[in-house]
């Protein structure tokens, strides 16, 4: 293993980003960079907890769903980081300001459909109450997940119970989106092999600068992951992130994701493209580190 990749690999590790050049190590279509809300759509919604574990919820003013309640969260708009939607959203929609203090998890369905989950703090601002409703909500209120309250749906019910496990055990390190520009969905792939005898195997570039791969992800799949299937036959069963990078902007619309995934086999599996091959991680303190982060899960949830 180049010092080069061994350096890719520690800045990863420590929460940090990678620049996202202009080519790809695996592009199974043509590059078309992403718009927000034409090719592309990203969620942002917050989960804030109070002293007594009681979470924030808005009731909602749509017409299709209107009086029933939900977490704060929506479309984030042309321009926006992934933090600036979030924090936006809340206070739209509860009256209160907040402070992210990490992702708790990723939700995909492709290009269309991209959901960042926050947990967040409350740091100032008034609760909404049904005298200040508007088009983005009727009210805000605190609920103890005992009381009875018509839910829009009932996918935030395991979101929540997601928040307050992090919140009395921290699973993976705080993990807040960086800000670095991309055009596309791209994935940065820290994919490890791992032999009986001890043997460690990471994925990389087959090229005269060997880095960590890059592949560029399909806008026409249910699942950003799907990119995969074009290079390795069987895919990891389970990947987690170890980092977002957005910016949004003109050109920057797209989401750079650091994932990471394992697979535990006698020997690395064979790669169906010249641009991409194994090799062996001899740096026993970076193995030990990478074989860390993966087994006891460290790394934040990603659900496709």
């Amino acid at each position: 293993m180049t010092s080069s990749l061994e350096e890719e690999l520690k800045t990863l590790l420590d929460g940090g980003s990678l620049p996202v050049p202009d080519t790809y190590d695996v592009a199974s279509e043509k590059p078309r960079p992403l718009r927000l809300r034409y090719s592309v759509c990203y969620i942002v919604m917050g989960v804030l907890l109070n002293e007594q574990d009681e979470v924030l919820m808005m009731q909602e003013a749509k017409s299709e769903c209107w009086g029933s309640w939900y977490l704060p969260a929506g479309r984030l708009e042309r321009g926006e980081t992934l933090v600036e939607g979030l924090c936006r959203e809340v206070k739209e929609e509860t009256g209160l300001l907040c402070e992210p203090l990490t992702l708790l998890a990723v939700e995909e369905r492709g290009a269309a459909w991209v959901r960042f989950v926050f947990l967040a703090k409350e740091t100032g601002g008034s609760l909404k109450s049904p005298a200040s409703a508007d088009s983005e909500s009727l009210q805000a209120s605190w609920w103890d997940k005992v009381s009875p309250l018509p839910l829009r749906c009932k996918d935030i019910l395991p979101i929540i119970q997601l928040a307050l496990g992090y919140q009395r055990f921290p699973v993976h390190p705080s993990i807040l989106p960086m800000v670095a520009p991309t055009p596309y969905l791209v994935l940065r792939l820290v994919l490890l092999c791992l032999c009986p005898g001890g043997e460690m195997w990471i994925l990389q570039s087959s090229t005269e600068l060997p880095h960590l791969p890059l592949v560029l992800c399909t806008q026409h799949r249910r699942s950003i992951l799907a990119s995969l299937q074009y290079f390795l036959r069987d895919p990891p069963q389970s990947c987690g992130l170890l980092g977002v990078q957005h910016q949004g902007g003109d050109g920057a619309d797209g989401v750079c994701f650091n994932i990471m995934g394992g697979i535990e086999v006698s020997e690395p599996p064979p790669i169906t493209t010249e641009r991409l091959c194994w090799t062996l991680v001899e740096n026993e303190d970076l193995k030990q580190r990478l074989k860390h982060t993966l087994r006891e899960n460290k790394l934040l949830p990603l659900y496709s």
